[in-house]
């Protein structure tokens, strides 16, 4: 296909995302659990990657887990189906088993709801304590820690304190509290206080501090959720092109099908679709104050092994620009054109993803690979992403199929020739990007390249190993080029009695800093976090 074909049925695709979200409102859902509000799993649940584990196995054919968070009926939807498969093939692999068995303990009201276990289903309750946890971090100097929420730490030791707070009432309401305390042996330090624009975990903060929180309420097919809450769209599993959890969770309106739904008609052929749309407004800190952030994906699954995404976000309006009527923000958003008459400049990323899982068992020692990437582009007025930036991973589940290891390479680069720190960046919006001062893409920022590498290994059911290495390198079109190589070890496990133990340690080591980068040659970082889940 020539290049321009392929910038033509981009224009296409990218154009046609608010006809196909109108257009689920009157399709099929696929959900025995229809009309049941849920919350969603947060970012960095261990649940993630257990599922993610038995998808390598092939036991979940259904699996749509590149938009997340994901709710928790959908987690128990991809449970029903790996156990059902499980057990017909009467497999014996204990790790496989273990993971199973965590999983059901873990989501049996929702599992019951759906049919898939005989228990009663809970659906109105209120949950007022849940997995409490205390989580300490220890560093040599003043860390700068990727995807977690843009929790920020001092120099020395730093403490957190926290649990979750959920519940649903008359089938369709639900909510979810995460608040945390923070402290530190430090106090703010100046290194800290150059580096970070946002006070949301400064020690000199000591109040507790809602890390996420929001109501939702669902209507027919369609979730609403309202609130502070974090996403990921791609499947990357160190970094995104459009949207991570390194940035503070956006308070927004968030519009989303919570279920995939099957589009009537020729569009059936295309497999079950997700949906979601938000809303948010940014921080005050920033040179536009209070700029407006939308964004709109859909994901679908033409075949059980392939899994498909498009998505587009637009930064626009703020204090002192012109305002957006209805019409202004649907011409816009429509890739019609970028920069609308009257001076309503805007700031628009859109892009692509997909991936597919192979079974492999004949050809080598693992039982599947998942080959994935994710581009994104800066808009040019007229349409198109252009100036692309991408992301390619590679994930060999099961190594030498014992159930034990499996093993994650991912490269990501956004250096574009010829146009020197265009990616994340904005004329206009010269913030960029951002939010409280993170990127809210990948984590290497502008102009950047990262090469990421996690072995991961289960001694047993309980207990997993991880070994992970990322080299990350900025300032790719000039120099001098700051490089970054971090080497981490950790720890999960899962005690009796409902405790579990995540503990590792991380050493960076920083070269070639460019001014006021503030990076520090070399640190120690030593992390722990008890729960406990009862």
């Amino acid at each position: 296909m020539m290049l321009s074909e392929k910038r033509v049925l981009m224009r296409k695709y990218l154009s046609a995302l608010p006809a196909i979200l109108v257009l689920s409102c009157f399709t099929p859902i696929l959900s025995e659990a229809e009309g049941f509000v849920s919350t969603n799993v947060p970012l960095g649940h261990w649940s993630y990657d257990a599922v993610d584990k038995l998808i390598g196995q092939g036991l979940i054919d259904g699996s749509m887990m590149t938009t997340r968070p994901v709710s928790r009926f959908e987690m128990a939807r991809h449970i029903a189906e790996a156990d059902e498969k499980f057990q017909r093939l009467n497999s014996s692999n204990e790790i496989i088993a273990g993971i199973l068995e965590r999983l059901k303990k873990e989501f049996e009201p929702e599992l019951a709801t759906i049919g898939a276990v005989d228990d009663k289903p809970i659906l109105d309750f209120v949950k007022p304590i849940e997995d409490p946890y205390l989580k300490y971090v220890y560093a040599k100097s003043t860390p700068d820690i990727e995807n977690i929420r843009g929790d920020q730490f001092d120099k020395g030791s730093n403490a957190r304190v926290g649990f979750a707070t959920r519940g649903q009432l008359f089938d369709i309401v639900g909510f979810y509290l995460h608040p945390e305390y923070p402290s530190s042996s430090a106090g703010t330090s100046p290194e800290a206080k150059q580096i970070y624009s946002s006070d949301n975990t400064s020690s000199e903060d000591t109040g507790v501090k809602l890390i996420e929180g929001y109501g939702k309420l669902m209507l027919g097919k369609f979730e609403v959720e309202v609130g502070k809450d974090s996403m990921w769209w791609g499947p990357g599993y160190h970094g995104s092109m459009l949207m991570s959890n390194n940035a503070e969770p956006f308070t927004m309106i968030k519009l989303s099908t919570p279920t995939p739904v099957l589009l009537p008609w020729i569009f059936q052929g295309l497999g079950p679709f997700k949906i979601v749309w938000f809303l948010t407004q940014l921080e005050e800190d920033r040179p536009i104050p209070r700029p407006n952030l939308t964004g709109v994906r859909i994901n679908f699954k033409p075949h059980p092994a392939v899994e498909l995404g498009l998505s587009r976000v637009m930064l626009f309006g703020g204090e002192g620009r012109p305002k957006y009527s209805f019409g202004d923000y649907f011409k816009a958003f429509s890739g019609r054109n970028e920069s609308l008459a009257g001076n309503k400049d805007n700031d628009q990323l859109g892009g692509f993803d997909a991936s597919v899982l192979l079974p492999v068992d004949w050809l080598m020692p693992a039982k599947s690979v998942k080959l994935y990437t994710d581009w994104a582009g800066e808009d040019e007025a007229g349409g198109l992403p252009s100036k692309w930036g991408r992301l390619y991973g590679i994930k060999f589940f099961d190594i030498f199929k014992t159930g034990k290891t499996d093993l994650d390479i991912e490269y990501a680069n956004n250096d574009v020739p010829g146009w020197p720190n265009v990616f994340y960046t904005h004329g206009i919006y010269t913030a960029g990007y951002t939010y409280d001062g993170r990127v809210i893409g990948h984590f290497m920022g502008t102009d950047s390249e990262d090469l990421f590498f996690r072995l991961t290994h289960y001694l047993n059911k309980d207990v997993i190993l991880g070994l992970q290495y990322d080299a990350e390198k900025g300032n790719l079109s000039s120099s001098p080029q700051p490089t970054i190589d971090r080497i981490q070890s950790d720890i999960t496990l899962f005690a009796p009695k409902g405790w579990q133990l995540n503990a590792g340690y991380r050493y960076e080591l920083a070269r070639n800093s460019l001014p006021n980068n503030h990076i520090v040659p070399n640190n120690h970082i030593v992390f722990m976090q008890l729960t406990y889940d009862f």
